[in-house]
């Protein structure tokens, strides 16, 4: 009977890990089809044949002169800074103002929860207003604009979930650098913001990644390659004709990778901030 038992929960264990990996084994061996493999019936989920096409170029899809990723650089290089200054510029933010909302109550409950209010706005709500804000500042299709409209959205949740981290951290500590003449600037950024490291690392790689994946803001607040990012590049290969998998595909991988890449170095950070966030305000 223990056998039995053990048995099912391993063949339980392999049919969700099939579940939810077999997207990326698609994604990855689609990447590496030829174009003639691309729309077979049944799919072919071994393919007999191999290329890098999709990644270099050279292949032929007859209707969309998209064939390959060889122009995505500066997509993944627009990605790569906005994400980068959006996360780090959240995290400094966010953390000045939940040291305050927690140690000196500013603005009192009513304030932290206009500020998680916020998070639940809809994008698109704001979509309309920030086109027109940004066209009348100049800053349509700029890094400016998308660095700006990110914060709004991660600014909030990361304040919310500091504001428990720091809640965590005994006050008596920071009541000890008083007595030793210490300010509460100095307080902060010698005593509390060394051990808030996880949370702070946490907030961080959530508002990468949130970054990195959003499509519809920055569909509409850029025009050009010299701020789209890689999920409006991504839609160039869904034409009104056919869907270029391949490309699509590579593309996927290069979009996925830094994003798994960077949430991977800071897993440790991840799951300890996570943890420690999760208390009540």
């Amino acid at each position: 009977m223990k056998y039995l038992l053990y048995s099912v929960k391993w063949l339980i264990l392999l049919v969700i890990l099939v579940f939810f990996l077999f997207p990326v084994y698609w994604l990855i061996i689609t990447a590496f089809k030829p174009a003639s493999d691309w729309f077979t019936w049944p799919p072919m989920i071994f393919p007999r044949t191999l290329t890098l096409e999709n990644f270099t170029g050279g292949g032929s899809f007859y209707g969309s002169t998209t064939t390959s990723i060889e122009n995505i650089t500066p997509y993944l290089r627009n990605s790569t800074v906005i994400s980068l200054i959006t996360s780090i510029l959240a995290v400094i933010i966010s953390a000045l103002a939940a040291y305050s909302i927690s140690r000196f109550k500013t603005g009192g409950r009513k304030f932290a929860n206009w500020i998680i209010s916020i998070r639940m706005l809809p994008p698109i709500a704001s979509a309309l207003p920030l086109y027109i804000l940004f066209k009348n500042l100049r800053l349509l299709d700029t890094w400016t604009a998308l660095v700006m409209v990110y914060l709004i959205f991660t600014i909030p949740f990361s304040t919310w979930v500091l504001i428990s981290f720091f809640n965590g951290i005994p006050k008596e500590l920071d009541e000890a650098a008083y007595i030793d003449g210490a300010s509460s600037l100095s307080t902060f950024f010698h005593v509390v913001l060394p051990l808030s490291a996880p949370g702070l690392a946490a907030m961080m790689t959530l508002s990468f990644v949130t970054c990195w994946g959003e499509f519809l803001l920055a569909l509409i607040l850029t025009s050009t390659a010299n701020s789209q990012t890689l999920p409006v590049y991504l839609g160039r290969y869904i034409t009104g004709w056919r869907i270029a998998w391949g490309p699509l595909a590579a593309a996927g991988i290069v979009t996925m990778l830094p994003a798994v890449i960077f949430s991977f170095t800071m897993q440790r950070y991840l799951l300890r901030g996570l943890t420690f966030g999760a208390v009540k305000y």
